[in-house]
């Protein structure tokens, strides 16, 4: 709990809340904005004149789970973000040699790293939460000028629907953290642990899935973004969110074997 309430602190400062939770919000209000005036006709400047309005229709915006719709399709940028939070934190640590002060205060390393990683996915978790708030309250205010009907929004299957989009976006940025803390273990550099990550879940996983099928459908990236849309004609919801969890797990420990075993020496 030492160690979980250090690193709220740390958490808590201004820059963080602004850099990743701000990133947070920023994506998914800027994704609803823009999908509910593209379904309102709006133009906004694409190539088609509709732009957004080719992402989601009135009709399909009006349906239990349109609240929701615009914010999991920012699934992939979230889990980015999510990444980048874990790895910059651990890497940090090495990085500033603050790492020797956490193993004094608590020499149990497995818990020292517990207790950060517990931190990092209740924050992630927090800011997800008002993410999905507010791109429901933006998507409510613009619905009337978009022509969607947000009355199967307030029933118990709308309701449903958000707080199943909360646990799986949830579940994909903490699985994408996890992987995240493991790259930051291995190299100790957040540039690197960053760009290893961010670049194989947006570039490298889609590149190779195109002729690779396997990596394509089954792949930590379709993984997260199957979850976030509740599943795809590829993965279901059950499998997306079993091989999301595997995948954190996995990363979970080769963080615990690295922490455990690798001598700190900066």
């Amino acid at each position: 709990m030492r160690v979980f309430r250090s690193e709220w602190i740390k958490l808590s400062r201004r820059a963080t809340l602004l850099g990743f939770g701000g990133a947070i919000v920023g994506f998914a209000a800027l994704i609803t904005v823009l999908m509910f005036l593209g379904a309102g006709g709006t133009d906004i400047g694409t190539d088609e004149g509709r732009g957004p309005g080719a992402l989601a229709s009135a009709a399909t915006l009006s349906l239990t789970d349109g609240s929701v719709f615009a914010v999991t399709r920012v699934a992939t940028f979230l889990t980015i973000i999510a990444l980048a939070l874990f790895a910059s934190n651990l890497a940090g640590e090495f990085s500033k040699g603050t790492i020797r002060m956490l193993f004094v205060t608590e020499p149990r390393r497995i818990k020292a790293l517990a207790g950060k990683l517990a931190a990092l996915a209740s924050f992630a978790a927090a800011w997800v939460a008002v993410a999905v708030g507010v791109s429901i309250a933006l998507g409510a205010v613009l619905a009337s000028s978009a022509g969607v009907d947000t009355t199967s929004w307030w029933t118990a299957e709308g309701f449903a629907a958000m707080a199943g989009a909360y646990a799986s976006l949830t579940g994909a940025m903490i699985a994408a953290g996890l992987i995240g803390a493991a790259l930051a273990m291995l190299t100790r550099s957040s540039a690197i642990s960053i760009s290893v990550g961010a670049a194989y879940l947006m570039i490298v996983e889609p590149l190779v899935g195109t002729f690779w099928e396997t990596l394509g459908e089954w792949g930590p990236a379709a993984a997260f973004g199957a979850l976030a849309d509740g599943g795809t004609t590829s993965i279901g919801y059950s499998v997306a969110a079993a091989l999301t969890i595997a995948y954190g797990l996995v990363g979970l420990v080769i963080s615990s074997g690295v922490i455990s075993r690798r001598d700190v020496t900066s």
